[in-house]
């Protein structure tokens, strides 16, 4: 008696067209970043994002209609950088002065290759990335779910109540932030100095209820 063969699984790799469409987008993304980043959004056209990205026009309106369409995309592609940076801190199995330090030189490794993208966020301004009450309100859901992951070990934070816990999540949050944007997009001039390190000792302080060495 023959047993069936066992029926194979469907594979989730993408399909080489998939793949195709995935680099295609890159590569306009990444021309659009070049271009915006030179000139501003006004002048910029979608033929300039053609050029860079060596692609047609056409090509570039079969994935994006229009150059807010495309920061929405840039916009996405911060956000997610940051649900991946915090979470790869929410999965630290302890909170020590050494693991955040740690933690915090691979976001700055992982934060740098997207300064260019920020300094084009942040010259586009708000009006150019849509309805202002939806792009509040996308900041406001996203700096959520970064809390969550932060606080959603509720052993964790044996020394703090659940308000202080949220606060001192959202206040480390908006610190890493604003520092390695402005470092690291903006310019600020750290030579002679241990920014890392600063700013490990800033987040500790806020995360010192969690911290396993508080003290250290």
């Amino acid at each position: 008696m023959s047993s069936r063969p066992p029926v194979p699984e469907p594979s989730t790799r993408p399909s080489l067209r998939e793949e195709h469409r995935r680099i295609t987008r890159e590569r306009v993304l990444a021309g659009a970043v070049a271009v915006f980043g030179e000139k501003s959004l006004v002048d910029a056209t979608m033929e300039d994002v053609a050029r860079a990205a060596g692609v047609t026009r056409a090509t570039v309106y079969a994935y994006f209609p229009g150059k807010g369409e495309i920061l929405q995309a840039l916009l996405a592609r911060v956000y997610d950088l940051a649900d991946e940076v915090y979470g790869d801190l929410a999965a630290l199995p302890e909170w020590t002065r050494e693991g955040v330090r740690a933690w915090l030189e691979g976001a700055v490794a992982r934060w740098r290759p997207m300064a260019p993208v920020i300094r084009v966020l942040t010259a586009a301004g708000g009006t150019a990335l849509g309805d202002a009450d939806r792009a509040r309100a996308r900041s406001l859901a996203a700096h959520e779910h970064y809390v969550g992951l932060l606080t959603g070990a509720s052993w964790r934070w044996r020394g703090a109540t659940p308000a202080e816990a949220r606060q001192r999540a959202l206040m480390a949050v908006l610190q890493v932030e604003s520092y390695l944007t402005i470092w690291l997009a903006g310019g600020w001039p750290a030579a002679g100095a241990d920014p890392v390190g600063l700013l490990a000792d800033a987040v500790c302080h806020l995360l010192a209820p969690a911290m396993d060495d508080p003290d250290a």
